[in-house]
């Protein structure tokens, strides 16, 4: 993303992409709710990188940490949610996860690795759940999906199960993950959207599922900052002709334009997020809540009234139900102080809107960041100057 800074998308207001989520949570899954944070480590007093992300699923919701072992070839990663399957060809490495607790998935004790290092120095923070449009769906449904419509197409796509075991146990840099998660969906499909955080200690990417067989993976710059709890919408730029910085699947702009859906700036150029993308009245008013909050606490505050509104309810006392944006928001911003240090960042979790007049969780009784919900809250700081395998502390 260096030939095209991702700051530039402030310029570019109006425009949406699909990494997000609903925030109804209907179903036993990990991450319908979450919000993702990442500083780059020209923003940060000690010059390290940022990144992680809380859950929001429920209260008590058990958990468990460990160390997956390294297994010799022929090990078989499997899922609980579909008939995903993949067999490594060589010696897998060691990794530390939080999961689920297998009370969850029927036992099983290899369910949603979420966070965690491997021995390489590899690390992982999945997932925050995204959607996609109608016409995204209708044109290349994920796994999940195609199989509701018709049962005789079987879910077989990777997902959110499986996801940081297999980036985990693989490889042994955050380019290999990606590249190894982008063929699994470009071979099997994904059973559901959702957007990853893969790192070591030189490259920090971001992975997202835009729909059933179309990904996109974006190496982060180091002076720019990003906030996301679960908006479907949040805009950026990138040359999909950079692979330097830029991995995707083949057919992520071709499908769209010969299926009728493209949609490009104003340049000309492929828009990513608003091909996929959801527009923003689809998007939740305490997920828009959370992210302003969170661009209030990291410095790069939004305007009531310019910006946004606050969201009522007449009809129940003038109950605060969220906030609505007038135009479409960046995925990546920049903060107006650049000493950010470890505590602030984990504090960063526990934002409540406190300092945000009408969204602040304490009085106003909206969503907030920071919530008896988070079952987990998970921060890397990967520093410079270490070697790869000790650069990473989650």
């Amino acid at each position: 993303m260096r030939k095209t800074h991702p700051v530039n998308a402030l310029k570019k207001l109006g425009i949406g992409l699909a990494f997000g989520a609903a925030t109804i949570m209907s179903m036993p899954t990990s991450a319908l709710a979450c919000t993702q944070m990442y500083m780059g480590k020209n923003l940060t007093a000690d010059g390290n990188t940022y990144y992680g992300r809380t859950e929001d699923i429920g209260t008590r919701y058990l958990k468990h940490y460990g160390i997956e072992p390294s297994y010799g070839p022929g090990h078989t990663y499997s899922s609980n949610e579909s008939g995903f399957s993949y067999t490594s060809t060589k010696t897998t490495y060691r990794y530390s996860y939080v999961r689920d607790h297998p009370a969850e998935w029927d036992g099983r004790w290899d369910a949603y690795s979420e966070a965690g290092i491997n021995e390489k120095g590899v690390s992982c923070s999945a997932t925050l759940s995204t959607s996609y449009n109608d016409d995204a769906k209708a044109a290349d449904p994920t796994t999940e999906h195609a199989h509701k419509a018709n049962p005789e197409v079987k879910n077989t796509g990777i997902g959110e199960y499986s996801y940081a075991g297999v980036i985990l146990g693989e490889s042994a840099t955050a380019r290999e993950g990606v590249e190894l998660i982008g063929s699994l969906i470009d071979e099997q499909g994904v059973c559901s959207n959702d957007q990853i955080v893969i790192a070591d200690n030189t490259e920090t990417w971001l992975f997202a599922a835009l729909s059933g067989h179309q990904w996109i993976a974006m190496k982060l710059t180091d002076d720019v900052a990003s906030v996301n709890p679960n908006i479907s919408n949040l805009n950026f730029q990138v040359n999909l002709d950079d692979p330097e910085n830029c991995l995707h699947s083949e057919g992520i702009k071709t499908m769209p334009e010969e299926k009728g859906f493209a949609k490009y700036f104003e340049d000309g150029q492929f828009d990513v997020a608003q091909t996929y993308g959801v527009s923003i009245n689809n998007t939740g008013m305490g997920s828009w809540a959370r992210y302003i909050q969170g661009r209030d606490y990291f410095m790069a505050p939004l305007t009531e009234g310019t910006d946004y509104e606050i969201v009522k309810d007449k009809d129940k006392n003038d109950v605060t139900l969220g906030a609505m944006v007038h135009e479409m928001q960046p995925l990546f911003f920049q903060p107006s102080k650049s000493d950010w240090n470890t505590f602030e960042l984990i504090r960063a979790f526990g934002n409540r809107g406190e300092k945000v007049p009408g969204l602040n969780a304490n009085t106003d009784g909206v969503s907030s960041i920071g919530s008896d919900r988070n079952a987990e809250a998970n921060l890397f700081q990967i520093r410079k100057g270490y070697d790869p395998e000790v650069a990473t502390i989650q």
